[in-house]
């Protein structure tokens, strides 16, 4: 959840605030009076070694021969490197 608060605001009640990015929210302060964003805090998120193990599985085997054919040798992909930057370099 972001929580917008003013400079003078954010003096008045540091604490509050620190609470509430440590609690996840982003405390983003801005400069009413040029109306623009000065600064964003945000919590330190914390590891998760757990969840880290469960994505790692779920994403282990996504890239393989069978279904990247292109990808079968090193010389295949960087055949396949080459020509996608090629791709990419066009101009306009």
């Amino acid at each position: 959840m972001n929580v917008v608060v003013s400079i003078s605001q954010f003096r008045q009640n540091i604490a509050s605030y620190i609470e509430k990015a440590k609690k996840g929210d982003t405390v983003i302060l801005k400069d009413k009076k040029r109306g623009q964003q000065v600064i964003q805090i945000v919590g330190k998120k914390k590891f998760d070694p757990d969840a880290f193990g469960k994505a790692l599985e779920a994403a282990a085997g996504v890239f393989s021969a069978k279904n990247h054919p292109e990808w079968r040798t090193k010389n295949d992909v960087i055949k396949w490197v080459e020509q996608t930057r090629k791709a990419s370099d066009r101009k306009f």
